[in-house]
C-alpha cells in the first residue's frame, strides 16, 4: 500500500478522512479564509487540498477543542512568527482557565443549592450616618460588575494611600434598581448596562486639589469623586464565601424585607469587609437593603 507524498493534491473527501473535518466543515473553512484550498475548480467550483495542508488542519482541530473562535485561531495561524504564535495560544489557555475556575465555582454552588439550607445568619437593623466618599462609577452589567468592582477597590485604595485623608469604614458599593431589572442576568441583548458606584468612605470632604492628584493613581480607569451618601436605615445580612452563591443571600434578606413589609426605594450596599486578594471562601460582604427605620 502506498502513502501519498508529501504535497500531493487530494479531493475533499480524502482530505476530510485524513483530518477529520467534514466536508461541510472544509467548505464553511473556506468561506471564512481559515483553511482554503490548494486549488478550486473554476467550472465546477470542487475543492481540492494538499496534504501540506494537514499539520494546518490538526492545528485548527486541536485549538476547536480548545473552544478557541474561529478568528483567534485565524490570528494563530497568521502569526509572523513562533513568539507571536505561541503568544495568542497562551493568552486563550489564560481564558480557559478562567473559565475553568467559574466552572467550577458554579459547580460548587449548584451542589450547595441542591445540598444544603440557605443558610442562618442573622439579619440585623442598622443606622449608617450620612459620610463623604472617595468614589468612582460605571456602566456595567450584573454579570461582568464582579471583575471591575476588584479593580475600582484597588485604584480607590491606591488613591487614598497619596492624600491625607483616612478611611472611617469598609470599602462599599452602590446598586440601582435597573442593574437587576435591566442589566440582570438576561437570555438576550446583553448589551443593557445600569450604574454602579464603588466608595471608600473618608474622614471629611476631599478638596478639589486632592482629587486632581488622585487621577495618576487611577490610570485613565476612571475619574474619582467626592460623593457624600445619605443617611440610611438597612436591612443587613453577612455573605459568606464567593459571590456565585450571593444571589442566595439577596434572596434571603429580599425575603425577609418584603416578607416583614419594611423596605423603601433605594439603592442596595454592599460593605467589602475583606481586601480583593482574600481567599474566596474567606471573604465577607455585608449586603444592606433600605428599609423604614424600625428602632
Amino acid at each position: 500500500m502506498s502513502i501519498a507524498p508529501a504535497g500531493s493534491i487530494v479531493s475533499i473527501g480524502d482530505f476530510s478522512r485524513m483530518s477529520f473535518l467534514s466536508v461541510k466543515t472544509l467548505r464553511h473553512y473556506h468561506e471564512v479564509d481559515l483553511l482554503i484550498p490548494a486549488a478550486v475548480d473554476p467550472s465546477s467550483g470542487y475543492r481540492r487540498y494538499s496534504t501540506d495542508q494537514l499539520p494546518q488542519a490538526q492545528v485548527i482541530v486541536r485549538l476547536r477543542g480548545l473552544g478557541m473562535p474561529l478568528d483567534d485561531i485565524r490570528q494563530v495561524l497568521g502569526s509572523p512568527d513562533i513568539d507571536s504564535r505561541n503568544a495568542a495560544i497562551s493568552a486563550h489557555l489564560q481564558r480557559m482557565e478562567r473559565r475553568l475556575e467559574q466552572t467550577r465555582d458554579t459547580v460548587a454552588s449548584l451542589r450547595r443549592i441542591l445540598e444544603d439550607s440557605p443558610g442562618d445568619a442573622p439579619v440585623e437593623h442598622r443606622h449608617i450616618d450620612s459620610r463623604w466618599t472617595l468614589a468612582i462609577s460605571t456602566q456595567t452589567t450584573i454579570g461582568t460588575v464582579a471583575g471591575w468592582l476588584d479593580e475600582a477597590r484597588l485604584r480607590l485604595v491606591a488613591a487614598l494611600q497619596s492624600s491625607d485623608l483616612e478611611r472611617t469604614g469598609p470599602d462599599g458599593s452602590l446598586y440601582y434598581e435597573e442593574l437587576f431589572t435591566e442589566a440582570g442576568i438576561r437570555e438576550l441583548d446583553d448589551a443593557t448596562t445600569a450604574e454602579i458606584i464603588a466608595y471608600l468612605p473618608v474622614d471629611r470632604q476631599p478638596t478639589s486639589d486632592q482629587l486632581e492628584a488622585f487621577q495618576p493613581e487611577l490610570g485613565g480607569f476612571g475619574d474619582v469623586v467626592a460623593r457624600r451618601l445619605p443617611e440610611v436605615d438597612l436591612a443587613v445580612l453577612t455573605h459568606r464565601g464567593s459571590c456565585h452563591d450571593l444571589d442566595r443571600s439577596y434572596a434571603r434578606l429580599g425575603g425577609y424585607v418584603t416578607g416583614n413589609a419594611i423596605g423603601i426605594s433605594g439603592p442596595i450596599r454592599e460593605h467589602h469587609l475583606d481586601p480583593v486578594d482574600t481567599p474566596t471562601d474567606d471573604l465577607r460582604t455585608e449586603i444592606g437593603w433600605p428599609i423604614f427605620p424600625v428602632g
